[in-house]
């Protein structure tokens, strides 16, 4: 034979060997790949009212900005039509004069007894205690907010002419009388508060930093009042937020982030966020909330929400109810102040939805609250887009979890809750469940998509079977689900069901049953 085609042969013999060892390599690697499950969840469109976020209803003793219409209990609580299911929190204002009529001795009754017919109806609290002064509004004088033992004590005033054209008398901040007096009473009543439930698993989600300004707003617009150097305004209101950040460990601030009378002598964001000593507030993360939605927004206000609102709650409060809104027609459409709301990537919005207007809102514009909760709407919407993980695993394995996340709405869900697997039987009891703790979505905004990989680890006792594989965010103290999904599958726990798993026995190495495995 010739030597060229005993080469050729050679070389085809050769061929046909290394081309059945790659087959061979690839049906031997083929055969030890894992059978994956992918889920892609279908997703939902319906309103979800969720904690942390949403529409608030407005509770008080009285109509803040007038002295002619108190409140009862009972308007606050029953006189509502219903347990509100589309708002997941309650805006609760109350002045210091009902709270402490008497130094030290407090009188929480009713505050309390509100505060205890929503908490069980699953709302949360965002609380301002007014205790400086109350200037009216629309022509009404306000009434008192102070109890009157502060001035006995030999608390300095000076007065203005409020809303009505009525004298009001308000702290002078620039006398001694405000540190050596005031501060320490007004510490006192937050003491006092923090007591009751400055604790872990509080309803109460926010607390606003009062202690200067007119109404809630941490400003002067009457009164003008006036410091001896920006330096000094500074230094108090710092002074107001301190006695503040070291009472409450457990319930976040909040401060009004909206401009003073003043804010033209200010020419960077920087120099207004010292003139309200506001630099102190986003340093310690305060949440912040604008009035004035949606004709009461300008100055710096834009500015400092683009800056803040990827690390700090926003509120939007109209200064409007929905009655004024709508009969006035003079703030903007009830749509057109949603709009606004969710353009300032807002968490929390609300109206003053007092019970009368509330009922009245749900006759007449239940679509604009709808619409808020819904994809694009207010705080935070998050939806896995897809799961993967093995189809069989045996017993004392890790499960490897991966998932791609969405959050599709213009907040945040800025309070960690973790993800949580569950296995399941068919009818939903559980056999296994485990929270992945570095699972943070904290810093999810809308138009991103989050892939993840969270890993649990199956207990060796686990029984072999068939397993329902379910999930859920959770509240970090308790374990519990709390926050509902954009997709199908949920259950009567709040658990959401995405596919199954089959456990194979366990398998490991000898000595790994006494608890060693080498």
């Amino acid at each position: 034979m010739r030597r060229e085609n005993i080469l050729r042969k050679a070389g085809t013999s050769a061929a046909l060997v290394l081309l059945l060892v790659f087959l061979t390599g690839l049906l031997t690697r083929g055969a030890d790949q894992p059978q994956i499950t992918k889920v892609v969840p279908s997703e939902i469109q319906t309103p979800l009212a969720d904690p942390y976020m949403g529409w608030g209803i407005w509770v008080a003793p009285r109509q803040m900005g007038f002295s002619t219409r108190p409140f009862s209990v009972a308007y606050d609580t029953t006189g509502f039509a219903d347990d509100a299911p589309l708002f997941s929190w309650a805006l609760v204002d109350w002045h210091w004069a009902d709270l402490e009529p008497k130094e030290g001795q407090f009188n929480w009754k009713d505050f309390d007894t509100v505060l205890d017919y929503w908490k069980v109806r699953h709302k949360q609290f965002v609380v301002r205690f007014w205790v400086t002064d109350d200037p009216g509004w629309n022509g009404q004088p306000g009434g008192p907010v102070l109890p009157d033992w502060i001035w006995a004590k030999g608390m300095r005033y000076d007065q203005y002419k409020g809303n009505a054209g009525k004298m009001v008398r308000e702290l002078d901040y620039n006398d001694p009388s405000f540190k050596n007096i005031y501060l320490p009473a007004l510490e006192g009543l937050l003491k006092a508060f923090a007591e009751k439930y400055d604790k872990p698993g509080t309803p109460v989600i926010l607390l606003q930093v009062m202690g200067y300004g007119h109404w809630a707003d941490w400003a002067t617009w009457y009164s003008h009042f006036k410091f001896p150097s920006v330096a000094a305004k500074h230094q108090l209101l710092a002074e107001i937020m301190q006695v503040h950040i070291r009472t409450f460990k457990h319930i976040q601030l909040m401060e009004m982030g909206d401009w003073d009378w003043n804010a033209a002598e200010f020419q960077t964001l920087q120099d207004h966020l010292y003139n309200k000593a506001l630099d102190v507030a986003v340093a310690h993360h305060f949440g912040l909330i604008w009035t004035g939605f949606i004709d009461g927004l300008g100055h710096w206000d834009r500015d400092i929400m683009e800056e803040y609102w990827r690390q700090d709650p926003i509120i939007a409060e109209g200064n409007w109810n929905y009655d004024e809104v709508v009969d006035e027609k003079i703030h903007g459409t009830f749509a057109e102040n949603l709009d606004v709301a969710l353009e300032f990537h807002s968490n929390f919005t609300h109206f003053y939805f007092e019970s009368k207007t509330y009922n009245r809102t749900m006759r007449e514009q239940p679509d604009v609250i709808r619409r808020g909760l819904e994809p694009g709407g207010l705080g935070y919407r998050l939806v896995p887009l897809s799961l993967s993980w093995q189809r069989s695993l045996p017993a004392g394995d890790l499960l490897v979890f991966n998932q791609n996340w969405v959050n599709r709405n213009v907040g945040r869900l800025y309070v960690r809750h973790p993800l949580k697997l569950y296995l399941t039987d068919t009818r939903g009891n559980e056999k296994f469940s485990e929270v992945d703790t570095s699972f943070d979505e904290t810093m999810w905004v809308r138009g991103k998509e989050y892939p993840l990989i969270s890993v649990f680890h199956l207990p060796k006792e686990l029984a072999p079977g068939a397993y329902d594989v379910r999930i859920a965010l959770v509240e970090q103290s308790t374990g519990n689900p709390e926050i509902h999904l954009g997709i199908e599958g949920d259950d009567p726990q709040g658990r959401y069901k995405v596919g199954e798993i089959q456990i194979e026995p366990y398998n490991g190495p000898a000595g790994c049953e006494k608890g060693f495995c080498p």
